[in-house]
């Protein structure tokens, strides 16, 4: 029962939704008012012949002027709010309703005033004829609604400048579109609340930009998700997930806080809908825009603090996708790769900021859980060996301080699936991989560690698939006794 309400009042409020907007019911309403002024209005006009001539002079020169005038400013400021935001407020001018009813009145009140002018033949001062007397009356009731409703369309105008008002039309033209299937048109509509973001961007309005965000992740939220490669609809997850990635490259190229952490927070969000409905295909989209987003605009305009962010939200997701399925647990490992590839660029480009982007990469919160996540023994091993491989990136240049404190961290963890015995063996043995004496030192002296020939050959035979990558090729280390 509720459900037929809403949908009966979502009917009629459509309904009063096309009245208000079309030009067809703006003409007659406008049709209707001039009937009725010259019908019932009173006779409040009381000159003479040469008062009217001089009214009516005055009116259709004033009329026009005015008219005139206001539409080339409207028109210069449009165009200026096209050139900021996007061409289509010049079809939404063109379309407005008002147009209709404005141009209409205007057009009848000038042009009666014109005929009444042409009635009127007697002399300077005589009194006005008794028939005309009405339509005097009439024409000037009509100047006043003229008056009126300028301001009403000038209010009108005024709206639609807005931003807000601009994206509100550009996504009802959206759901129109994509209600018809017409998903081409649906993409246009969608490109250009991102063109209105990226110029928001350009000029400092975040207010502007984290509307146009908040519009996409709606939009996105909405849209039937994608299961498989070959289906349809992974294209148009495509170029919402290229929008955003273009929103934030301009917004870190501008310097746009609130903008940049707008776009990487509404990339995660659309990656957990994502993995949460296990549309894979889809997911594999957000991690490969946080890659190309780090490399190709926060590195480039030194944003390391968001490179950071980008890897924190890319261990949430993994760890998401771990707690989905078998499929997301192999996903979770691909995500992982993808914060290695990115956390050994940093920290080999940063040397002397390991001690910043610690936190970020390698104290974890979310290592444990995921690592309890991965059910199966050689998920986990490999999960662990992309771990090491940003911790050996990390270990290459880091100080002793930092070093230590990594791990104490590390000696706190819970033993998730009996892998942390394992990663404080591999810390060790890549100290020595990479000739840091210091470093292999410190961590056997914080963790009471010694290793023996036994421990060596057993992390050797659980990691021997990844020793290519986390030795480099390389033998396993031998380390000195005690």
């Amino acid at each position: 029962m509720w459900l037929g309400d809403w949908r009966a009042e979502r009917r009629l409020r459509a309904g009063w939704q096309w009245m208000a907007s079309s030009q067809v019911v703006h003409l007659v309403v406008a049709a209707a008012i001039v009937v009725a002024v010259f019908a019932w209005t009173p006779a409040v006009f009381s000159g003479d012949t040469d008062t009217a001539r001089n009214y009516l002079n005055t009116i259709v020169s004033s009329l026009s002027t005015i008219l005139a005038l206001c539409i080339s400013i409207i028109l210069v400021a449009i165009q200026l709010t096209a050139s900021n935001y996007t061409h289509r407020v010049l079809d939404f001018f063109m379309r407005l309703p008002y147009n209709v009813s404005l141009f209409f009145i205007y057009l009848v009140t000038i042009m009666h005033s014109f005929f009444l002018l042409t009635k009127i033949t007697d002399t300077v001062n005589e009194p006005l004829p008794a028939a005309l007397r009405p339509e005097m009356s009439a024409d000037l009731v009509l100047v006043m609604i003229c008056f009126l409703s300028l301001l009403g369309y000038m209010y009108a105008v005024v709206q639609l400048l807005k931003p807000e008002r601009i994206i509100h039309l550009i996504v009802r033209e959206y759901g129109r579109a994509f209600q018809r299937g017409d998903y081409r048109a649906a993409l246009d509509n969608v490109e250009q609340i991102c063109d209105i973001a990226k110029r928001a961007a350009s000029f400092n309005d975040s207010l502007t930009g984290m509307r146009c965000m908040d519009v996409m992740l709606r939009i996105a939220a909405r849209l039937p998700l994608p299961q498989d490669r070959d289906d349809g609809l992974l294209e148009i997850h495509r170029n919402l997930v290229e929008q955003w990635v273009e929103m934030v490259g301009v917004a870190a190229k501008e310097k746009e806080t609130g903008l940049l952490n707008g776009g990487l927070d509404a990339l995660y969000a659309q990656g957990q809908l994502y993995v949460e409905a296990e549309a894979w295909p889809a997911a594999e989209l957000v991690i490969r825009a946080f890659r190309h987003l780090t490399f190709t605009h926060l590195f480039v305009e030194g944003q390391v603090f968001y490179v950071e962010r980008v890897a924190r939200r890319l261990y949430l997701l993994g760890l998401c996708a771990a707690r989905q399925s078998r499929r997301g647990q192999t996903f979770c490992v691909r995500t992982w790769e993808v914060i290695a590839t990115i956390g050994e660029s940093l920290f080999s480009s940063q040397p002397a900021g390991a001690t910043s982007l610690l936190s970020g990469f390698l104290l974890v919160e979310e290592l444990e859980d995921t690592l309890e996540a991965l059910t199966a023994q050689e998920v986990q091993v490999e999960a662990l060996g992309l771990y090491m491989e940003l911790w050996k990136a990390f270990a290459a240049t880091a100080s002793v301080r930092d070093v230590a404190r990594w791990a104490v961290w590390w000696a706190r963890r819970r033993d998730a699936g009996g892998l942390r015995g394992h990663g404080q063996r591999l810390a060790v043995l890549l100290a020595h991989h990479l000739g840091r004496t210091d470093v292999a030192e410190t961590l056997g002296h914080l963790w009471r560690l010694r290793l023996s020939p036994d421990e060596v050959a057993e992390t050797a035979r659980r990691f021997d698939a990844q020793r290519t990558s986390l030795l480099d090729g390389w033998p396993w280390p031998t380390v000195p006794e005690g």
